[in-house]
């Protein structure tokens, strides 16, 4: 059998050392957790059985989602599909090793020539230092002229040696730096040579000697993305812009170099069958703590299966409903090992209706808050945002759509030019009053709200009343103009608009009355 060892790099890098191969990386498509890449290259074959092995590609690889494709007219067969993860890798680096020892060579020639001009500079410098002078030099001592030629001969050459011996410090410096970064290279191509990488082995049978492209796409699992916004308001009056981005790492083992890829929100699967719907239960806790079922919904035989399976997560196609793939048409460069990469998908203008929320019970303080209608047609999945208002970084909040319904409903941070405060009213708040067996108190509140913007605006201020869980207690006389009161839950709650430096009062009361030996077991107040 002939083996053809056919490198496929799945990244294309401008320095690979499979560059001559004409390997391409075609498409990559970006789940939010894993990633599907496809790649191709031209290989020959002989007539018969033989034998590819296709390397480069990446790291944790699913074997299961491995697909090798060739033209079906050239009648080609495929025999057998494996995945090597300790294949060693193919020796195509040996012609740069070459020339990095070469250059190595040549450092080191020029480095060895370097360092006796410099024994000869030393030299030089202790024979003009030195007594060695005085045999070249025979003059007598009361020669005050010819004793300053002399000196002026040491002066000058001495310094004109000084120079060169420091010149030739500085390139010794710098060949030997050049020499350990040449060797560092070396060393790691060859680290790089003996390595073991994973590897495609495809055997095939041909009908005759043909030279096709032969295709492969797989799934990694060290790749994925996850979706973040930016929010940018300008006023209340104009709509929202939203910035849909993605947060995309990959550690694939391969740069993924000047590529169009597409970014897909769901998650890649590889079964043979599609998913199935089990029945979809809503029931109410029984007084056991467990659920009423009804016997008209299901008979008994199903009820039981579905009480003893184990659901599985191909129960759950998609949670969210949301299956979109973003195609990226601008080459992109993602390396490989690179943690996070903000990559912008798409710019909204999204229309909002702007409200602002407030709890004086537990904060004073007013927070502007966005509603969209029409959320569903956004294509969000949860997810972090950037918060901007009026061109100016407010914080960091989270669109949950998850739990959305009608509306979606965007947090926009504070704002300080809307005050609000919550008292006790002692005009009206009693002391307790005893009355026979009996104990009765009133309790009443008021809240001031004031608009200091220079537009009107809507304000929504939630407070509440007790829930009475015990019959002994009796909640009467209950005050609260202009709001709305949801006796189930004791939310009361105000809705109207503010004009600019417009303020208000919204005022609550209620009176309680218990029995009095029960003073000191009432909880709540």
């Amino acid at each position: 059998m002939k083996v053809q060892k056919i490198a496929l790099l799945m990244a294309l890098v401008s320095s690979s050392v499979f560059a001559d191969n004409n390997i391409t990386l075609d498409k990559v498509t970006l789940f939010l957790q894993g990633a599907e890449l496809q790649g191709q290259a031209t290989v020959s074959l002989k007539k018969g059985e033989s034998e590819i092995v296709l390397t480069g590609i990446a790291d944790g690889i699913k074997p299961d989602s491995i697909n090798v494709g060739f033209d079906v007219k050239s009648n080609v067969k495929i025999l057998s599909v494996s995945l090597d993860e300790k294949y060693p890798k193919i020796n195509e680096n040996s012609s740069e090793i070459n020339s990095l020892d070469q250059q190595l060579l040549q450092l080191q020639n020029n480095l060895n020539t370097t360092i006796i001009k410099l024994k000869a500079v030393n030299e030089q410098i202790e024979l003009l230092k030195g007594n060695r002078l005085e045999k070249l030099t025979k003059i007598d001592n009361d020669d005050l002229a010819q004793l300053k030629k002399v000196m002026d001969f040491i002066k000058t050459n001495l310094v004109v040696a000084l120079d060169e011996q420091y010149q030739l410090q500085q390139e010794i410096e710098q060949l030997t730096f050049q020499i350990t970064e040449c060797q560092t290279k070396i060393d790691k191509q060859k680290q790089a040579k003996e390595a073991l990488v994973s590897a495609v082995i495809v055997k095939v049978h041909a009908q005759n000697d043909i030279t096709l492209p032969v295709t492969l796409s797989y799934i990694t699992n060290k790749a994925g993305w996850k979706p973040v916004y930016d929010i940018q308001v300008m006023d209340i009056d104009s709509p929202l812009q939203l910035t849909y981005k993605a947060d995309i790492y990959q550690n694939s083992g391969i740069d993924w170099q000047d590529i169009n890829f597409s970014l897909s929100t769901s998650q890649p699967r590889e079964s043979l069958k599609s998913s199935e719907l089990w029945t979809w239960h809503i029931n109410t806790l029984s007084d056991e703590g467990g659920f009423f079922f009804s016997k008209s919904d299901y008979d008994e035989k199903s009820e039981k299966e579905s009480r003893s399976r184990k659901p599985s997560d191909e129960d759950f196609p998609n949670e969210l409903g949301v299956n979109t793939q973003f195609e990226v048409n601008l080459p992109y460069t993602i390396k490989t090992n690179n943690q996070s990469d903000l990559l912008t998908i798409q710019n909204k203008e999204v229309k909002a209706q702007y409200h602002y929320v407030a709890t004086p019970k537990i904060d004073n303080s007013v927070y502007l808050e966005a509603k969209i209608v029409d959320w569903d047609k956004l294509n969000l999945l949860p997810g972090q945002s950037s918060i901007f208002f009026n061109g100016k970084y407010i914080g960091k909040s989270f669109i949950n759509t998850k739990f959305a319904k009608e509306t979606l409903d965007l947090y926009l941070g504070k704002d300080r030019n809307i005050s609000i405060s919550r008292y006790r009213d002692n005009s009206e708040t009693l002391k307790p009053l005893t009355t026979g067996d009996d104990v009765s108190r009133r309790y009443a509140y008021t809240i001031d709200v004031k608009n200091g913007k220079s537009m009107p605006i809507n304000l929504v201020v939630y407070d509440q009343i007790p829930v009475i869980n015990n019959k002994t207690i009796k909640l009467d006389d209950i005050k609260y103009t202009g709001a709305n009161y949801d006796k189930k839950t004791g939310l009361v709650t105000w809705n109207f608009d503010l004009n600019p430096n417009e303020t208000k009062k919204l005022n609550l009361s209620f009176k309680l009355t218990y029995p009095k030996d029960k003073v000191n077991d009432i909880m709540g107040l």
